[in-house]
C-alpha cells in the first residue's frame, strides 16, 4: 500500500509526470490550481512551459481531461510570450489525441484551447496546424480540425483568420468519402461566404455544379447584415470593449454611429486567386519571333 501512494509526497511537476494515472490526475489538479492563482509575471509559467505539452497527450482518458483543465488555466493565465512559445506543440497535440475521442467533452476542451490559443496571439500557427490536420487519415480528426477552423471565423472573423490559404482545401474535403467531413466543410463554405459574401463565387468554379447549387441554396438563408467578431485577441482588448460599448447602446435604442466601429474590411476577388507565372508558359522563341520580320511569326 505504501508504494502506491508514495507519489502523494512528490511536487506537482513531478506528479504530473508519473507513470502512475492516479498521480498524474493529481498532479494536474494541482497545477489548474496553480496556474489560476499565479501573476502573469511569475517565473512558474516558465518552469512549466516544457512540461504543458505532454498534458494533452496523456494516454489515460481521465487523466487526459484534468489535463486539458491544465493546459486551458496556463493558456488563460500565462504572458503572451510564453503562450505564444507552447501554443503550437498544445495545438498539434490536441490535433492528435483529442479531436479523435470518443468523449465529446474532451473534444469540446481541446477545441476551447484552440481558441485560446488563437486569443493569445497565434492565430497564424493555430491555422496552419488545423489546415495540417485537413490532410490526415483519420477522418474523425479532419473534421474536427474543419470544425475548429469554422467556430474560429465564425468568432475571429477574416482580419484574424485568414481566408486564403483555407481555399485550396475545400475542393478536396468536399469530395471527401466521409459524409461527416463533406458536411462539416460546407458548413465552413457558408461561414466563409458570411464574411466575405461574393468575392468567394469564382472560387466556387473548382466545386461541382450540384454542390454549387446546395450552398447557393444555404447561402439565401442567411441573415442579412455583415458578421461580427465575438472573440478577440489579447490585443485587441479596445475592439472589444468598443464594439460592446457599442451592442449595449443599440439594446437601450440609442443611436449607434458606425464609424465608431471596425472598419469593414472588404475582400478583393483577385486578392484570393493563386497567382500564376506565364511568362513561363510561353514558347522559348517567343521573344524571336515577336521580332521578326514576318507579321505571321
Amino acid at each position: 500500500m505504501g508504494d502506491d501512494t508514495e507519489w502523494l509526497k512528490l511536487p506537482t511537476d513531478e506528479k504530473c509526470q508519473h507513470k502512475a494515472w492516479k498521480a498524474r490526475v493529481a498532479g494536474y489538479e494541482e497545477a489548474a490550481k496553480l496556474f489560476n492563482g499565479l501573476d502573469e509575471k511569475s517565473q512558474e509559467f516558465s518552469r512549466y512551459a516544457g512540461l504543458i505539452k505532454k498534458f494533452v497527450l496523456d494516454s489515460n482518458a481521465v487523466a487526459q481531461e484534468k489535463g486539458l483543465d491544465a493546459v486551458q488555466a496556463f493558456i488563460e493565465n500565462a504572458p503572451t510570450n510564453i503562450c505564444g512559445r507552447t501554443c503550437g506543440d498544445i495545438v498539434s497535440g490536441i490535433v492528435s489525441k483529442c479531436l479523435n475521442a470518443s468523449k465529446q467533452k474532451t473534444k469540446d476542451k481541446g477545441i476551447e484551447i484552440i481558441m485560446l490559443c488563437i486569443e493569445a496571439e497565434k492565430p497564424d500557427v493555430v491555422q496552419e496546424c488545423l489546415m495540417t490536420g485537413f490532410e490526415n487519415k483519420q477522418p474523425k480528426i479532419v473534421v474536427g480540425c474543419v470544425q475548429a477552423i469554422t467556430f474560429a471565423l465564425r468568432d475571429f472573423g477574416t482580419k484574424v483568420i485568414q481566408v486564403k490559404p483555407l481555399l485550396k482545401f475545400l475542393p478536396k474535403l468536399l469530395e471527401d468519402r466521409d459524409k461527416i467531413v463533406r458536411d462539416e466543410t460546407k458548413a465552413l463554405v457558408i461561414e466563409l461566404y458570411r464574411w466575405i459574401g461574393a468575392a468567394l463565387k469564382p472560387q466556387m468554379t473548382n466545386f461541382k455544379p450540384i454542390q454549387v447549387q446546395e450552398l447557393e441554396a444555404e447561402f439565401e438563408k442567411l441573415p442579412q447584415g455583415k458578421a461580427q467578431q465575438t472573440r478577440f485577441l489579447r490585443s485587441q482588448q479596445d475592439l472589444k470593449a468598443k464594439m460592446e460599448e457599442q451592442a449595449s447602446a443599440a439594446a437601450a435604442g440609442e443611436d449607434v454611429d458606425d464609424a465608431d466601429g471596425p472598419d469593414e474590411e472588404v475582400i478583393d476577388p483577385y486578392e484570393l486567386m493563386t497567382p500564376e507565372d506565364i511568362l513561363s508558359k510561353l514558347p522559348k522563341n517567343f521573344y524571336e519571333q515577336i521580332e521578326a520580320k514576318k507579321w505571321q511569326d
